[in-house]
């Protein structure tokens, strides 16, 4: 059968006109025609014949209306709601009918139809109230920081507490302070005085202190206590001026006729009961006072009950800094009060000072002058690791590191000099183990027994370096040179927090009574305590060549091995080249302990 005669008698079959088809000619509802030269019965399909039979996806109604299955464009495709391709008025197309996931079933955008659906937050198209998207976020608290998040329909406002200080923002956090943030009101009773406040009722005692009472200690003054249990808490003394029997003063003008504290006797040359002085008594004892001063700045001099017989000096402290009146109360500085001049112990760096830690204690790193003191480490321990020391095929490493056990520990100087014979001591000038870099140096010091009792001067020949500190991390601050050393052999690599120096020239070191020139030495170590106390994993590395080897001579009073030179008791096998001239890498494990130190 042609493909013409089939598509005619499906179309007759089915009542249905056939589009799309491979161009051939059929009649539609309205008797019109379309060519469908290359139809056969294998191409036809569900979209071919519509839905169940019925009318075409691009076919009207008898209404002349298009059904809800779709369009049908230019080229013959049916545009469906459902079938995830936008096409005809359609403004989304997510592959299915749903509602609530953003595209209706009417395929248009749920975003903006004025309805809060789905995953929505909110719907563009509602002006304000439930359910509008916010343009800007505020939740009209101080301490938060409101921001808004997402766009169109998935807009919403986040609150973040703010927990830091910050001057202007309008918030003052928990823990905060008007000395800490601008936003903070003043507080009576935070144990801090702020603007506004003369003392703080959370202080005990001692400047800043709150008064509870009142006494100057004058019989012609009254004593009052201002705003008792306040931040504004004060004394103020008031002379008495008006007689009153019984207040023990007899002020200016009164008599024994109009006040019984009054002395009958006053002004009669004698000191007598109920006078403190007497008027007619011109100079020395029992004179009145007609002035006050004590010589003092820190004292508010005031006279009371002048001209009678009563008349007496108060000397008021003055405990509240004050610029102008001449006075640097107890606890002021020269930042809170003109009147301080700079001085050491106040807590303030000014030149010629160099540091200021509050105190004029020596050793805590400020001195009683408040300069840097360097911060020194005595080895306690000191153990040559590689090389070894060879007597034949005898090993005798731990020999020489008990020598220099010893030396460490004892004074076997004849006569006995009171140091210990070997002091090496590791300085920082100042320490700062925060910083990227801090100097250091080695000095082979001066260092007095008892131990534990061990003071270390300078010997004025110290070698100097910069070391570098690491606070963090795995990586060790020093380490041996790859290949220069026998596995086993123990050495130290200073891990964080800890120092390694840069190259030092030449190191020389005392052995037993030996010294040893060491080129490109280096020091390094971990730090124990912040700041640092003792010193600990520490190594000591340093290249002796050949030639110094073998021109340094052991002291004859070295048992066995007195006379021989270096060179002679260290294997060839051991040794190593750098920058082609032979010789030996030397490390040596040490550990440390703080110790005074004046360089």
């Amino acid at each position: 059968m042609s493909k013409l005669r089939f598509a005619l008698v499906v179309s007759a079959l089915t009542g249905l006109s056939l589009t799309g088809c491979d161009g051939g000619v059929a009649p539609d509802d309205a008797g019109s025609s379309f060519d469908a030269p290359g139809l056969d019965a294998p191409g036809l399909d569900a979209a071919s014949l519509g839905d169940g039979g019925g009318r075409d996806a691009g076919e009207r109604s008898d209404a002349g209306a298009t059904d809800d299955a779709g369009a049908t464009d230019d080229a013959g495709r049916v545009n469906r709601c459902g079938d995830g391709e936008i096409g005809g008025s359609e403004t989304c197309d997510d592959g299915n009918r749903a509602a609530d996931d953003g595209c209706s079933p009417s395929c248009t955008l749920e975003c903006g139809d004025g309805v809060v659906s789905g995953s929505e937050r909110c719907d563009t198209a509602i002006a304000s109230g439930e359910g509008a998207c916010p343009a800007r976020c505020d939740d009209a608290m101080a301490c938060t920081t409101d921001t808004l998040v997402g766009t169109a329909c998935d807009a919403s406002c986040t609150s973040t507490p703010i927990t830091a200080p910050a001057s202007g923002d309008g918030c003052c956090p928990s823990g905060a302070s008007s000395l800490s943030d601008d936003d903070c009101a003043v507080a009576c009773g935070n144990g801090l005085v702020e603007g506004g406040e003369v003392c703080d009722t959370a202080i005990a005692s001692g400047a800043g202190s709150c008064p509870t009472s009142c006494s100057d200690g004058a019989a012609c003054t009254t004593d009052v206590l201002s705003g008792a249990g306040t931040c504004t808490a004060s004394c103020t003394s008031t002379p008495i001026t008006a007689p009153l029997n019984g207040d023990g003063c007899c002020p200016p003008g009164a008599t024994i006729a109009t006040d019984s504290d009054c002395s009958a006797a006053c002004g009669d040359g004698t000191v007598t009961s109920g006078e403190v002085c007497d008027t007619a008594i011109a100079s020395g004892a029992g004179s009145c006072p007609t002035s006050c001063n004590d010589a003092m700045a820190c004292t508010r001099d005031a006279l009371v009950g002048a001209g009678t017989c009563s008349a007496a000096c108060t000397y008021t402290p003055i405990t509240a800094p004050m610029a102008g009146d001449g006075c640097c109360p107890p606890g002021a500085t020269i930042t809170t009060d003109t009147d301080c001049s700079a001085r050491c112990g106040d807590g303030v760096v000014t030149v010629p000072e160099t540091c200021d830690d509050g105190n004029t204690t020596p050793g805590d790193g400020c001195s009683a002058m408040c300069v840097r003191e360097p911060r020194a480490f005595r080895a306690t321990t000191l153990t040559v690791q590689d090389p070894h020391f060879f007597l034949s095929i005898i090993d005798i490493t731990s020999q020489v590191n008990d020598q220099i056990r010893t030396g460490l520990t004892t004074d076997a100087d004849m006569p006995a000099d009171g140091l210990v014979d070997l002091s090496p001591v590791v300085y920082f000038e100042p320490l700062d183990q925060s910083a990227m870099s801090t100097p250091v140096s080695v000095d082979f010091a001066d260092c007095t027994l008892p131990l534990s009792s061990t003071r270390c001067s300078g010997s004025g020949m110290p070698t100097a370096s910069t070391a570098t500190n690491r606070t963090s991390g795995t990586t060790a601050c020093l380490a041996p040179m790859t290949g220069t050393f026998p596995a086993g052999r123990g050495i130290n690599s200073p891990a964080p927090p800890c120092f390694g120096s840069a190259p030092i020239g030449t190191l020389t070191i005392s052995l037993g009574g030996t010294l040893i020139r060491l080129q490109n030495a280096q020091v390094g170590g971990q730090y124990v305590g912040a700041p640092a106390t003792r010193l600990a994993t520490g190594l000591i590395l340093g290249f002796l060549t050949e030639a110094d080897a073998m021109a340094t001579t052991l002291p004859d009073t070295v048992p066995v091995v007195g006379g021989r030179t270096i060179a002679s008791l260290l294997r060839g096998s051991d040794r190593d080249t750098v920058a082609g001239v032979r010789g030996w890498w030397f490390y040596l494990n040490y550990t440390g302990d703080q110790v005074p130190y004046t360089p």
